[in-house]
């Protein structure tokens, strides 16, 4: 019976995936194709279907009464995004990274480490007003997503000559379709996985949905990612990580929506809560980076990517060896 629930998540696993890249191949071709701004689709569109399996596979842990299952996969998933963030600064040193990006991404990574501290609060009952049931991280969350999407529209340039000859039939109706293919994956994925922790009560919920969703959901990230560093396009790799990072806290907070009988952030464990926290830390490392004059030394540069990457490792191997 485990090892059948364990191919049916790596099969599904692989669809996700799969199905992910395929929607962000399309959202890339209906920017270069349609009337709609670049930045508008990159920013909300491309960063929305990326994150797709986060949306489902969290509202679909509320609905199967695992709340700490949704906290594991966005907290997870974030933590990894940074991660990869680390890994491939250390990959890719020669170019640098760091010293070649613009300073645009300041104001997202000062939302998501807002973010981040109003739902430590929370957690700790330090802050525990609510509203219409939802709770303030929630609002907090909300407010921090409506000043990111005004960014992306404040930033937006006029749109370049579209590529005609790019033009796919039916390319709205192939999105669609592979949207609806990524709902039905993401829901038997987090069935499975809220299978998976059942079977494995030595460990908690937010830590299954941290390994198994949170990082499985991110693959599609990673892709990108890689592509656009060896493309020499920085920026938008940047972009598309800390946008994707933010994004998934949005999902989380209509997840706490969603959830009736008390505010998500009320299911904080010691493994969600240790997550959080290392998500803080990594997410401000990642900051100061950007910082020339933190990193003007090659001893220096490395210091904050090596730190990341080196907690990320500890963590999960100390997780795995307990």
């Amino acid at each position: 019976m485990i090892s059948l629930v364990i191919f049916l998540f790596l099969l599904f696993a692989f669809f996700t995936v799969f199905l992910s890249i395929k929607l962000s191949y399309y959202a890339d071709l209906l920017s270069k194709t349609s009337k709609v701004s670049k930045a508008l689709i990159g920013g909300i569109l491309l960063a929305g279907v990326t994150a797709l399996p986060e949306f489902v596979t969290c509202l679909s842990a509320v609905f199967l009464a695992n709340p700490a299952l949704a906290l594991g996969d966005v907290l997870g998933s974030n933590f990894f995004n940074i991660f990869i963030i680390a890994f491939f600064d250390l990959f890719f040193l020669k170019k640098f990274m760091f010293r070649k990006l613009s300073k645009n991404h300041y104001i997202v990574y000062i939302l998501l480490i807002t973010n981040y501290i109003f739902m430590y609060l929370f957690a700790h009952d330090l802050l525990s007003l609510s509203l219409l049931g939802i709770g303030l991280p929630s609002l907090i969350i909300f407010i921090t997503y409506f000043i990111y999407v005004r960014k992306i529209a404040s930033n937006d340039s006029k749109d370049l000559e579209k590529d005609s000859s790019k033009n796919v039939k039916n390319l709205p109706l192939k999105l669609f379709i592979a949207a609806l293919l990524m709902v039905i994956s993401s829901i038997s994925l987090t069935f499975l996985v809220n299978k998976i922790s059942l079977m494995y009560p030595a460990f908690s919920s937010s830590l299954i949905g941290a390994i198994l969703l949170g990082i499985t959901t991110s693959l599609p990230e990673v892709i990108t990612f890689y592509t656009l560093i060896t493309l020499n396009n920085y920026d938008l790799a940047q972009a598309n990580i800390i946008g994707s990072n933010l994004f998934n806290l949005f999902v989380l907070g209509v997840s706490d929506f969603f959830l009736k009988s008390s505010s998500i952030y009320t299911y904080f464990d010691n493994d969600s809560l240790l997550i959080l926290k290392l998500g803080i830390l990594a997410t401000s490392l990642c900051f100061i980076h950007h910082f020339k004059k933190f990193n003007s030394k090659k001893f220096l540069y490395l210091l904050p990517s090596l730190a990341i990457v080196f907690c990320y490792l500890i963590f999960w191997g100390l997780k795995f060896l307990r």
